[in-house]
């Protein structure tokens, strides 16, 4: 377990009561905004934000590929933490191939610094992405989704390119619903199959998940290019990452076992089309994702008495 409690970093320590009375589950702790009207403590400038995060990290992915779409690569800077987390200190910084230094000139070598420079009382876990604030020298959020919101819109007047709009008001309906169901059903999802403590459990995760995949590919079969029509949106956006990291890890290493993205009919192609998009292919960094998964603990334990499911496309006549 690796978390904050009263502002300490604990590292690499075993569960226990005060723990686990103390620890929170969820990452949005810190959720402020960067408006472009200035109305927030937090008005959009160019050069006074940061980004910290992992390109390994799924809801990092969703940041940088909001960042990479909009041009934002020399207004919001960016620093790379290394992809083994699995460490006493959890997320690190250093001028390696596979990171970078803290380059918000905080000179802090672990993420969990960030954490206790903006809440010295913080209790809870130290997630990426990170948005920073070099003038207060604090957190503005550590929510991916608020974080992709405000670089879709908050830079427009000074340099974001403001032809790209991922939530465009006609469909901003829509693609807040799709968001939640991609969040829930796919993004946690996988990790909910993984973390399956019973065989009940992970039936039920699969359920969820695959039957969330059935029901896109299926709404892609009408000859769309993206998940609500023809314009990409922020929807699409979410969806990639998990997906893009689907046969690689989540299907084998997370017993995600009933079928590969290949053997879906027209998810594969739109998982290219976003590739293709400027700047994206750029995120999408293998290197990082296998070695944070394949080095990590994110196996599915093999005690828990869990049978994982055939894969469907196996041979019709086994048993």
């Amino acid at each position: 377990m690796k978390l904050m409690v009263n502002g300490t970093w604990r590292g690499d320590v075993a569960p226990t009561p005060e723990l686990d009375a103390q620890r929170m589950i969820h990452a949005g702790r810190f959720r402020d905004r960067i408006t472009a009207d200035g109305s927030s403590k937090f008005p959009a400038e160019a050069g006074r934000y940061h980004l910290y995060l992992s390109p390994a990290c799924p809801f990092s992915h969703r940041v940088m590929i909001v960042r990479a779409l909009k041009r934002l690569e020399n207004i919001v800077g960016l620093s790379v933490l290394h992809p083994l987390w699995d460490t006493p200190d959890g997320w690190v910084f250093g001028n390696t191939g596979l990171s970078t230094v803290d380059r918000a000139g905080n000179g802090f070598r672990c993420l969990h610094e960030a954490y206790g420079a903006s809440s010295p009382n913080y209790t809870g876990k130290v997630t990426v992405p990170v948005l920073w604030d070099q003038h207060s020298r604090r957190i503005v959020s550590n929510e991916s989704l608020e974080i992709a919101y405000m670089l879709n819109d908050a830079f427009n007047e000074i340099g974001g390119d403001d032809r790209v709009d991922l939530c465009l008001a006609d469909l901003k309906s829509a693609v807040d619903g799709l968001n939640a169901r991609i969040t829930k059903s796919l993004a946690v999802g996988v990790y909910s199959v993984a973390a399956a403590r019973d065989q009940r459990e992970y039936d039920g995760a699969m359920g969820e998940l695959f039957g969330f995949l059935d029901e896109l590919d299926c709404q892609l079969g009408d000859g769309r290019p993206f998940l609500l029509g023809d314009r990409l949106t922020l929807a699409d956006v979410l969806a990639y990452p998990p997906l893009a990291r689907f046969d690689a890890v989540y299907n084998p290493l997370f017993r995600a076992s009933r079928r590969r993205l290949a053997d879906y009919t027209h998810l594969p192609a739109l998982v290219r089309r976003i590739h293709n998009l400027p700047g994206v292919a750029g995120t999408t960094r293998y290197d990082h994702i296998l070695t944070h998964y394949y080095d990590g603990d994110w196996a599915v334990a093999t005690r828990r008495g869990i049978v994982p499911e055939l894969p469907a496309t196996h041979c019709p006549n086994a048993t």
